[in-house]
């Protein structure tokens, strides 16, 4: 039976931390009001690539709010006795390269992986970016037309981005493994990479987490999280000739729909942290903002966090509500804006009227 295409999208996850809650409101929003069925392609930077894995795994915005509103996130900054100031201060400076080793992140979404439709439809309590591959794509050999380089890439359902602070280049994953290799100097499979390996080193936030460590030639190399490099990568799939809308969703403080530029004071006398701060900020947003200005706007959703941090580790439940409904807000007046029928006529599609029913994949 033909794959019916005006129910399938792309989709791309920014980072945010604790605040990729919102990110299951917008899905919500999107499953409902624009009738996707199936999010084929799927991409996320640190908290965004924690929302890719589980959407590509099977499952929905309403699995998706389960998960991401009772996770125990106080637990997710595991620094040891102490807390940050003791225990955390202690790891960075004996034995790791960050305040906690991310050790509860790895053990809680491997829990979420191995529990979800995918997992149990595979009967495996490990998945691997080959059991993520699309299943609708052509053969290898019935498109020998197709580079290796088009081919390849486009195999995945998945693409977790980090940054390699030891060579200075983005990793898109899985393909950007095959230039590594593991400790015992082995060529990394990138078919055979866990994906819980893969978000963790996406999600490892700079001097809070430590670095995930790969090799080459014996020499480690360390990834963090991309947001260094691009925390929004909504181009990611413009390098093929697309067949399918993307949908970028991102996260920004304020209460406007709209984001504004933000302002960062650096008072004296205490001025180095804030300008360390400010200036770190301004070189990973900078070009993201401006691209996004220029190009990315008639197909993001933008979602105001108000005033809740990325690091906010304490999160309550009723953050967690608000922030859900401050995606489902943003997403509603995305998908009902005229803009988005200019957008989608590129690809026969249209937007349905709010509220119409579609089915989701199940979670």
């Amino acid at each position: 039976m033909p794959i019916d295409e005006r129910h399938r999208a792309d989709a791309v996850f920014e980072g945010g931390g604790v605040k990729g809650v919102a990110f299951a409101g917008a899905t919500a929003t999107a499953e409902r009001d624009a009738s996707v069925r199936e999010w084929v392609n799927v991409a996320g930077t640190p908290a965004g690539s924690i929302v890719a894995a589980l959407l590509v795994v099977g499952y929905d915005a309403e699995g998706l709010q389960k998960i991401l509103a009772q996770a125990r996130y106080k637990r997710f900054a595991d620094c040891g006795p102490g807390g940050m100031w003791l225990g955390g201060l202690a790891n960075a400076l004996t034995r790791l390269r960050g305040l906690a080793p991310g050790t509860y992140f790895m053990e809680w979404m491997t829990e979420q992986l191995a529990a979800s439709p995918l997992a149990r439809e595979l009967g495996k309590t490990e998945l691997t970016f080959a059991d993520v591959k699309r299943r609708d794509l052509p053969a290898r050999a019935d498109v020998p037309e197709v580079s290796d380089e088009a081919y390849q890439p486009a195999m995945y359902r998945l693409h977790v981005i980090g940054s390699d602070i030891t060579s200075g280049r983005m990793v898109i994953m899985p393909e950007g493994l095959s230039d590594y290799e593991d400790k015992q100097g082995t060529p990394i499979d990138p078919y055979a990479f866990r994906v819980v390996d893969a978000v963790r080193m996406s999600m490892s936030y700079s001097f809070l987490f430590s670095p995930y460590t790969l090799y080459k030639g014996g020499k480690p190399y360390y990834i963090v999280d991309c947001g260094l490099l691009s925390n929004f990568p909504v181009w990611l799939f413009d390098s093929r000739t697309p067949k399918l809308p993307t949908w970028g969703f991102r996260l920004h403080s304020g209460t406007a729909l709209e984001e504004e530029l933000p302002y960062r004071r650096v008072p004296r006398p205490f001025w180095a942290v804030p300008l360390i701060k400010a200036m770190f900020s301004a070189a990973t947003e900078a070009w993201d903002r401006e691209q996004f200005k220029h190009v990315m706007s008639a197909r993001t959703v933008s979602i105001p966090t108000h005033d809740i941090s990325t690091t906010n580790f304490g999160l309550t439940s009723r953050q967690a509500d608000d922030l859900y409904s401050w995606g489902e807000t943003a997403a509603r007046a995305f998908f009902t804006d005229p803009n988005q029928q200019q957008y989608l006529n590129a690809f026969g599609q249209s937007v349905p009227p709010p509220h119409a029913s579609g089915d989701g994949v199940t979670g």
